[in-house]
């Protein structure tokens, strides 16, 4: 009887313990199944925004204090066919057919992905340089429909969109469209403080105009002719010194040393005179900056300025300019955005900027090269 009751027990004990390993199997096994369902798509630069593929649909996280915060604002992209998730997320059918850009920084990349048959309104931004989207707001195919603050609600719920770009940077307007009940998605490209982080957000874009592998190789050349350039510029012995900005409105605006122009001037073989570590611009007065730049090899400007705008121009807004080394030995690099699409494409062309810095800054390693956007102030 005693070896019958241990026989009993060890088939209990064999028992019990095949049951929890196979409770432990199954576990293990739905466990990877789960993590099967989800694929997130590696972004090698961008770090404000994340796509993981679901099976059914792309989940598309718009972070607002970048990657890996706790904070943002989730979209179920759902293919035709496809299975929108039951949980409390607004979900988009892709392809969207009818798209709003309430930016002109929103179309690049729409351009550079060739596609902008679906783009049915824009903005009220008056200075377009693309041919296509402007011969479709001639047509009537694409719509003005406002600024913020002043957008037209009626207009906007008669072309009935898939799906709104907005920037989460620009305040008022957003809440008369939230009442419309169609998607609102933030394009916080310019969160980025790197050109490729910007650059690559045209990942975003994509799944909402099935263009994923355009995108991916588009990015790909870029990325690669962006290292190749930088890696010259890593190889010069002499870094010129370089500030930004000018006076506006009496306040001189300085990207901070860890912006994105601070990452371009130090690409392209130049030391930017600002060495703080702050990611945005601040204000600072004449004074100051003079104090920080007198003596700089190198001066950048972004300017809005009527055609034709040059050095007398330039001193004419403020004498005290002439005062900087950068200015009376010729070196003001600037971009006039009433003549150049540095809006409609700087975010998807950084490897043909910093091209243009370079041989700006170091002729002798791009002998050859025309700049596209920037140019010695004449």
């Amino acid at each position: 009887m005693q070896r019958k009751g241990n026989w009993y027990k060890c088939l209990g004990v064999f028992v019990l313990m095949s049951f929890m390993a196979c409770q432990q199997g199954n576990t293990k096994k739905q466990k990877t199944e789960s993590e099967k369902e989800w694929h997130a798509k590696k972004l090698e630069y961008a770090q404000s925004f994340e796509l993981s593929d679901a099976g059914d649909y792309q989940l598309l996280k718009i972070y607002r204090k970048r990657k890996k915060d706790d904070s943002y604002e989730a979209f179920a992209l759902v293919p035709e066919g496809g299975k929108a998730p039951e949980a409390d997320i607004q979900s988009i059918p892709v392809p969207c057919k009818k798209i709003i850009c309430l930016s002109s920084t929103q179309l690049t990349y729409f351009f550079a992905l060739n596609d902008i048959d679906n783009i049915v309104a824009t903005n009220s931004s008056r200075h377009l340089f693309h041919e296509g989207i402007s011969k479709r707001i001639a047509e009537g195919k694409v719509k003005r429909v406002g600024k913020e603050g002043h957008f037209n609600t009626e207009l906007i719920a008669g072309i009935n969109p898939d799906v709104i770009f907005v920037s989460p940077y620009k305040a008022g307007g957003y809440d008369a469209l939230k009442n419309l009940g169609i998607p609102l998605v933030p394009m916080a490209a310019y969160d980025e403080k790197t050109p490729l982080g910007r650059a690559e957000w045209v990942k975003m874009i994509a799944p909402f105009i099935a263009k994923e592998k355009q995108a991916d190789s588009l990015f790909k050349k870029i990325s690669i002719r962006y290292d190749s350039l930088k890696c010259l510029a890593a190889e010069v012995e002499e870094r010129p010194t370089v500030f930004s900005g000018k006076m506006r409105s009496g306040t001189w605006y300085v990207p901070g040393g860890n912006s994105f122009y601070a990452h371009y001037f130090r690409d392209a073989g130049a030391k930017y005179i600002v060495d703080d570590n702050k990611q945005g611009a601040y204000p600072l007065d004449y004074e100051s900056v003079y104090l920080k730049s007198a003596d700089c090899d190198f001066w950048r400007i972004l300017v809005p300025e009527p055609i034709g705008f040059d050095r007398k121009a330039l001193i004419k807004q403020d004498g005290r300019y002439a005062d900087f080394k950068a200015y009376q030995q010729g070196n003001v690099l600037m971009c006039n955005i009433r003549e150049k699409p540095y809006y409609e494409q700087n975010a998807m062309k950084p490897d043909v900027i910093l091209a243009d810095y370079i041989h700006l800054f170091h002729k002798e390693l791009l002998p050859n090269y025309e700049p596209e956007f920037y140019e010695m102030l004449k």
